[in-house]
């Protein structure tokens, strides 16, 4: 009879078998959907004085120009808001996990006039009835931006303007404010491209963006949809709609991998470009460079993936199958 421990190893290395012999599979959406909204996938371009927040007296190590030769420039205003970890839309209770996670501009220095920055949607907006875009910002009380959408990265047309207001929302610093954006009509195409322009280069115009999302959500016919949307199982890793031990596989195939820039046992194989690291796990996910597999986002694939893998096993959302329970 073994005792619990030889047991413990025993499954143990029935684990690591398993994980050794099962095929590999790929598959990735090629769009950043979470839950149904569509969030800006890149920065397409930007010019040259667009900075971060961060500075001493707010809690980071100090202002930070963007350059476009980092994923600094792009994932600072990519994915889901997060500048505001506690959700009360204020972006600087940096004593409760709120970061510096917004890029913009401060100076009213006339060498910071005519900034700009566009953001690139891989899947685009589509012109629905009511509000089409979201943007979510903080900014100075005489801060002033017009803001463009077009089809194609060459000719925009002006959708509306942004304004700060003394003592009010948007208009005091810190105190996020989300700015909607009706098309009405305008695009017989969907559109692709976000552009803000900063018209206003004053003290106190600074603007500084946290998100460019859709303003509706998509929910979804099919499968397809399901993972294309973002509403697949998180240990739907093939997004089939089932978990299942195709999805195991993929879990084997980066078994014990780690993309952690901050880990001992980084890889820096796991990139494409090794001059494009984010500087932080949660970087890595927001510049859209996360693991397959990695079910907990902690850059890491270990058991604790494994774990919520296995809690989710045979479950299914196919929208098509009776048997199967939707997440939206």
């Amino acid at each position: 009879m073994q005792k619990e421990g030889e047991v413990e190893f025993t499954i143990m290395k029935k684990i690591i078998y398993v994980l050794l012999i099962v095929l590999t599979f790929s598959g990735a959406a090629s769009a950043r959907y979470i839950n149904g909204i569509n969030w800006a996938d890149s920065v397409y371009s930007h010019t040259d004085k667009i900075q971060s927040w961060a500075d001493g007296y707010c809690g980071g190590p100090g202002a930070m120009l963007m350059d476009s030769n980092t994923p600094a420039t792009t994932w600072l205003v990519l994915g889901p808001n997060d500048a505001d970890q506690n959700g009360n839309m204020y972006a600087w209770d940096f004593e409760q996990g709120d970061r510096d996670y917004v890029a913009g501009w401060r100076t009213g220095s006339p060498l910071h006039a005519d900034q700009e920055i566009i953001v690139k949607f891989e899947t685009g907006i589509e012109d629905i009835d009511g509000d089409d875009i979201v943007i979510r910002i903080f900014c100075g009380p005489i801060a002033v931006a017009s803001v463009w959408a077009g089809t194609d990265a060459n000719d925009f047309v002006q959708i509306g303007t942004i304004e700060g207001r003394l003592d009010e929302t948007p208009g005091m610093g810190g105190c996020l404010y989300d700015a909607f954006f009706d098309f009405n009509g305008m695009f017989a195409e969907d559109v692709n491209f976000i552009r803000v322009f900063r018209e206003v280069t004053e003290a106190q115009s600074g603007m500084f963006f946290d998100s460019f999302s859709t303003a509706y959500i998509d929910e979804p016919f099919d499968c397809n949809e399901v993972g294309l949307f973002g509403w697949a199982l998180a240990g739907d890793i093939d997004k089939s709609c089932y978990v299942d031990m195709k999805d195991f596989a993929l879990l084997a195939k980066l078994w014990q991998k780690c993309n952690d820039p901050n880990a001992d046992d980084f890889d820096g194989t796991l990139f494409d470009d090794p001059n494009s690291i984010p500087s932080s796990c949660h970087g890595v996910w927001q510049a859209g460079m996360g693991l397959a597999g990695d079910l907990n986002q902690d850059c890491r694939i270990d058991f604790l993936d494994l774990q919520i893998f296995a809690e989710q096993y045979l479950t299914c959302n196919n929208p098509d199958d009776s048997n199967c329970s939707p997440t939206w």
